[in-house]
């Protein structure tokens, strides 16, 4: 049986190539001929398999498993699925508390703002908007150290965990008899929303070869735009904020509960906190799916991890290097400048987008989340030849001006929504790249330290986000120019960071 290329290089030993295989499937001889013949089969598949270089390291055991193997495949949709889930309680205000709902009679969704008689205003502030900024300041106080602690006790238990608080939190929320007490269970919602996006997305990574993350972004992508777009017809089904609630945060639990029974620790975490039995049981679980053995040699494995631990830095030696280098700081300042900047107009956007002109809501919000597909399909990709910051530039650039453009146009033209569109495109184009770029701007060192800066304070944006529009009280459609100026201010910043790619 002729193996792949990939299989060769790492050491694929097939079932089908093993003497014993060989032995039991071939028939039984009945001349010194043929006792001939099979004991030179056997012979020839204990060469063969006596040739298959020995797995001795990590990256060679992923490598060896590949990302489209079941096990990896099982792992990388169960935590794609995540981001689905995610999309939904963090989405859902734009239905549930939708900005400028001035609907009284006759209304075909009952929002917080009729349930809790919410329509005064504090200042210019929509307090039913408070769904959504409650729910990123949680992630701003307390998502951070899920990911710590996902560090410390591992990714999948911080993810059971996460995924149980938002179900149980949301659930309970939805029969909350106040609206302080429904701003208390979104703020627990908020906190699991970087162990729920975040960790997961390591966890898979870390389970998979390096070569295959970017390829497998695009599921965690498409996920997002499927849990997005799912919100418009649940708002049709369940025209309640308390029925909506309540089924977009109970799935979280029935998902913890599977996750429970089948997701694994990732591998390299298990490798790097030395525990044999994980790995021992990953690789064997794989080998059961995958109906392919694997030669490795997992002593070596577990000891070239520790040569490598006793190189790593600690929290303390890392950011005086950050804080001691002048070139990373001034980057690290910039790119969480831009991370804010770029998902406050990210936010505002999606969580307007019931609310676009004259349009139908459920057209505007379902072609919001679908324009979004293209950013993430095909970005990855084309940045494989193109420049970075060019095109970041961009997007940027472009963005802006069909903010500019909405300034200027009626909410009755037929280029209305067009316009919104693009400019909505955009916004997930630039989002993708403060990931993308990072990941190219730091060094392997600090890598993961800085971008994790710049994901906590990009919350900042978000709690701002839903009160941009509150500003059309004062000049209509004033939101635009300062979501316009916004994306100038970020094409200007991005010449501000090096080119990463040679």
């Amino acid at each position: 049986m002729k193996m792949s290329e990939e299989e060769e290089d790492v050491g694929y030993t097939s079932p089908l190539m093993s003497p014993h295989f060989a032995h039991s499937t071939s028939s039984y001889p009945t001349s010194s001929e043929g006792i001939g013949k099979n004991q030179k089969n056997q012979m020839k598949s204990m060469e063969e398999e006596a040739n298959v270089p020995v797995i001795t390291t990590v990256d060679e055991l992923l490598k060896a498993t590949t990302a489209w193997r079941p096990y990896p495949l099982f792992i990388i949709f169960t935590m794609s699925f995540l981001w689905s889930l995610c999309a939904l309680s963090a989405i859902s205000p734009a239905f549930t508390a939708p900005a400028g709902d001035d609907c009284e009679n006759n209304c075909s969704f009952y929002t917080i703002q009729h349930d809790f008689n919410l329509t005064g205003s504090i200042s210019l502030l929509e307090p039913a908007e408070l769904t959504t900024s409650i729910y990123f300041l949680g992630n701003l106080l307390i998502g951070q150290l899920f990911a710590v602690l996902a560090d410390r006790f591992g990714r999948r238990p911080i993810i059971i965990l996460s995924l149980l608080l938002t179900g149980i939190a949301g659930s309970l929320g939805s029969l909350a008899p106040n609206f302080p007490l429904l701003l208390v269970a979104r703020f627990i919602q908020g906190s699991c929303y970087t162990p729920l996006t975040t960790v997961n997305y390591v966890l898979s990574g870390e389970s998979i070869p390096h070569r295959s993350q970017s390829l497998t972004s695009i599921f965690f992508g498409v996920s997002w735009v499927c849990g997005y777009c799912f919100l418009a017809p649940l708002s049709v089904w369940f025209p309640t904020w308390r029925s909506l609630q309540f089924v977009t945060s109970v799935p979280n639990v029935a998902v913890a509960l599977f996750l429970m029974m089948t997701l694994p620790e990732s591998l390299s975490y298990s490798v790097e906190k030395n525990d044999r039995k994980s790995v021992a049981e990953w690789i064997k679980k794989n080998e059961l799916f995958s109906c392919r053995k694997l030669n490795y040699n997992l002593d070596a494995v577990m000891s070239i991890n520790e040569e490598k631990a006793e190189q790593r830095l600690t929290i303390f030696q890392m950011f005086r290097e950050i804080l001691g280098d002048r070139s990373i700081r001034r980057c690290m300042i910039v790119e969480t400048c831009l991370w804010i900047l770029t998902f406050m107009t990210y936010c505002a956007l999606s969580l307007t987008s019931t609310s676009v002109g004259n349009s139908d809501p459920l057209v505007s919000f379902t072609f919001s989340g679908v324009v979004e597909l293209p950013a993430y399909l095909f970005i990855p990709i084309c940045l494989k030849w193109a420049k970075r910051r060019p095109t970041r530039f961009l997007c940027h650039l472009t963005g802006a001006l069909a903010l500019l453009t909405m300034y200027f146009l009626s909410p009755d033209t037929s280029f209305h929504l067009i316009i919104w569109l693009i400019a909505k495109l955009c916004a997930a184009c630039c989002y993708i790249f403060c990931f993308i770029y990072a990941a190219e701007l730091f060094p392997t060192f600090c890598r993961s330290c800085c971008i994790g800066v710049c994901s906590t304070c990009c919350n900042i944006g978000a709690i701002l986000a839903p009160h941009i529009f509150a500003i059309d009280a004062l000049a209509p459609g004033s939101q635009f120019l300062v979501l316009a100026s916004v994306g100038l201010t970020c094409s200007v910043l991005t010449w501000f960071q090096k080119e990463t790619k040679i």
